[in-house]
C-alpha cells in the first residue's frame, strides 16, 4: 500500500494504573525468563474494553484538536470479549466519543487487528477525498474466568490496554508521525494453528474456561506444521519488509528503531530478531517493552513507542504477526521540526 501523503495526527496508549504478577507458585523462574516480564497491567473490574477505548479516543481527539463529528469513520480492533456477546463496540465508542455520523467498523484479527484497522483507515482516506480523518482504536481486557492472562497462551502473556490513532492527510494540521508504508503478507493455509483438531463449538467458551491456546499450539508443533510454517515464513516476511522499505523510499540502514510483536522474550529473541537480522543486519536498535502482549493493540502501541524513540526526520518500523497467518509492516517517519 502506498502511504505517501498520510500521517498520524495523534496517538495514545492507555494502560491501567495497576500491575499484578501471577499467583504465587503459578510460574517458575524458567517461565519468567522465557516470558520476559513479571507483572502485567490489569484493568479494574468496573471498566469494559470499549470504555477504555473511549478514554483513548477522547485523549487523541483532544490532542489533535479535531472535532469528533468531522471524523469520517471509526475502526475498532479487538481480540477478546467486549462486554456483550452480540453487539457492535465500534458504534458504542463512536457514540461516546461524539462521532455521530462517521461509519463505525469492527475488526477482529487477534494481534494484527490494529494494523488491519490502520490499513482500512488508510484505504478509506484514499477512497473518500471528502474525508479528512479516520480514528482507529483498540481495546482488550483479558479477564478471568474466560481468560488466564498468564497461562492461556504459551507464546505470550497479556496486559489490558486501549489505544487510539487518528489518521489524516499530511500537512492538514499537526503531524505526529508520517505513515510512509503499511504492507501486509498472508498465508491462510496455517489458519489451523489456534484451533487444532477440536470440533467447532456452538457457544462462547464452549471448549472450556479459561480458554487455552496451548493444546492447539502443541498439536501444531508436534505435527511438524510449526517448523514448516517458520521455514516458509522467512522469505514471505523478507519480501514484506523489502516492499515496505521500497514503498517508503528508504534503505534498511535508514531505520533508526524497530518495534517487534509484544510476544514472549523467546519469540522476540529466538524468532523475530534473527529473521529480520538475516535481511537487514543484526545491528539495528530494537525497542523493548514491559507490557507483554496487548492483543489487537500491539501494532498501534508500538507506533506510540516509536514516536517517543525517534528524533526529527528519523525512520522507524513496526513488524507484527498473527495466527492465521498474516504479517504486517509499517514504516513511519518523525516530522522534521
Amino acid at each position: 500500500m502506498t502511504a505517501t501523503g498520510l500521517s498520524i495526527k495523534a496517538a495514545t496508549l492507555w494502560l491501567p494504573p495497576d500491575k499484578k504478577g501471577p499467583a504465587e507458585g503459578e510460574l517458575t523462574e524458567a517461565d519468567f525468563e522465557r516470558i520476559g516480564v513479571s507483572e502485567l497491567y490489569v484493568a479494574p473490574d468496573d471498566i469494559a474494553p470499549p470504555q477504555m477505548a473511549v478514554l483513548a479516543a477522547e485523549s487523541v481527539l483532544e490532542k489533535s484538536g479535531v472535532e469528533p463529528n468531522s471524523v469520517g469513520s471509526l475502526v475498532h480492533a479487538f481480540s477478546y470479549h467486549q462486554g456483550f456477546d452480540m453487539w457492535s463496540p465500534a458504534h458504542y465508542i463512536a457514540h461516546q466519543a461524539g462521532i455521530i455520523d462517521g461509519l463505525p467498523v469492527n475488526v477482529q484479527q487477534c494481534c494484527n487487528g490494529g494494523a488491519v484497522a490502520l490499513q482500512i483507515a488508510a484505504k478509506w482516506l484514499a477512497a473518500t477525498p471528502e474525508t479528512s480523518t479516520v480514528l482507529v482504536t483498540s481495546a482488550d481486557r483479558f479477564a478471568a474466568p474466560g481468560f488466564d492472562r498468564w497461562l492461556t497462551d504459551d507464546d505470550a502473556v497479556y496486559s489490558d490496554s486501549a489505544t487510539a490513532v487518528l489518521l489524516g492527510r499530511t500537512g492538514e494540521g499537526e503531524d505526529f508521525l508520517h505513515l510512509r508504508a503499511l504492507e501486509m503478507a498472508t498465508d491462510s493455509s496455517w489458519e489451523g494453528q489456534l484451533r487444532g483438531s477440536a470440533e467447532f463449538s456452538s457457544v462462547p467458551l464452549g471448549h472450556g474456561a479459561p480458554m487455552s491456546l496451548r493444546p492447539a499450539n502443541q498439536e501444531f508443533r508436534e505435527s511438524g506444521a510449526a517448523a514448516e510454517m517458520v521455514k516458509l515464513a522467512v522469505p514471505k516476511v523478507h519480501d514484506l519488509v523489502r516492499r515496505a522499505l521500497r514503498t517508503a523510499g528508504i534503505e534498511s540502514d535508514d531505520l533508526s528503531s524497530i518495534a517487534l510483536p509484544r510476544l514472549s522474550r523467546t519469540m522476540r529473541e529466538g524468532m523475530f530478531k534473527p529473521l529480520l537480522g538475516e535481511l537487514i543486519g543484526p545491528d539495528h536498535r530494537y525497542l523493548e517493552c514491559d507490557t507483554g502482549s496487548l492483543g489487537a493493540g500491539d501494532h498501534l502501541a508500538n507506533l506510540v513507542a516509536l514516536e517517543e524513540s525517534l528524533e526529527p526526520g528519523q525512520y522507524g518500523m513496526v513488524i507484527q504477526g498473527t495466527a492465521g497467518y498474516t504479517f504486517s509492516c509499517s514504516v513511519v517517519q518523525a516530522p522534521e521540526k
